[in-house]
C-alpha cells in the first residue's frame, strides 16, 4: 500500500477496527488483489503520528511488526453473489 493509501485507511480503521483495505493490481498476474489492514498497535501508531502529506516513506514500527499486513479475518467465498456500488 502506498503512503497515501495508509493515511486514507487509517481514518477508517480508527472508526471501525475491523475495516479492510482492498488493493487491486490488475497488471500483476501473480497477485491481482490484496486485502490488508494496519498492524495494531505498530502501524496505527506510525500513521497516527505522521504529519506528512502526499507520497512519502514511513519508518518501521519499533515492535518489529510491518506497518500493514494481510487480513486474517477475511475469507474469500467464490459462491457468494454480491453487487459493488460506488458511492463516490
Amino acid at each position: 500500500m502506498s503512503s497515501v493509501d495508509l493515511h486514507t485507511h487509517y481514518s477508517y480503521q480508527i472508526m471501525l477496527p475491523e475495516a479492510i483495505a482492498i488493493v487491486m493490481a490488475p497488471t500483476d498476474t501473480s497477485s491481482p488483489h490484496g486485502i490488508f489492514h494496519l498492524s495494531d498497535p505498530g502501524g496505527v501508531s506510525i500513521i497516527r503520528n505522521c504529519e506528512q502529506r502526499g507520497f512519502h516513506p514511513h519508518e518501521e514500527p519499533s515492535d518489529g511488526t510491518p506497518i500493514y499486513e494481510h487480513c486474517s479475518h477475511v475469507f474469500m467465498n467464490p459462491k457468494i453473489q454480491f453487487d459493488v456500488v460506488d458511492l463516490r
